[in-house]
């Protein structure tokens, strides 16, 4: 799944529906990639599908493993930084890491090594 404008709640009936084919077809975890393109989608984002998509995702928590987010931004690879640990002890299967842009191929080696 590959969002190139806003966060509607269209993007997130797709991304629940390719979340549980992924467990249907066996996986115990789903490792996501966000690419964040620049920090003006965030603008026009429709919050409250966001909000919905982060409620869905606080109670699939337990079901994400790898999630790479890759970006240009001081302040996303800050955040990204800052929660992966707490975030980490909380579910010890989640793991989280920043790639810039230029490094999008090794990101994708993280969420797929096969």
């Amino acid at each position: 799944m590959d969002l190139t404008g806003t966060f509607t709640e269209e993007d997130l009936r797709l991304l629940q529906l390719l979340f549980e084919e992924k467990l249907k077809d066996g996986s115990k975890t789903v490792s996501i990639l966000f690419k964040v393109k620049d920090m003006s989608q965030f603008k026009h984002t429709d919050l409250k599908a966001l909000l919905r998509g982060e409620i869905w995702g606080f109670k699939h928590f337990n079901k994400i493993g790898r999630c790479a987010v890759v970006a240009h931004s001081d302040f996303i690879k800050c955040a990204v930084k800052a929660e992966s640990k707490p975030l980490h002890l909380i579910s010890n299967a989640l793991e989280e890491r920043y790639f810039d842009e230029e490094h999008l191929d090794e990101a994708l080696r993280f969420v797929d090594p096969d």
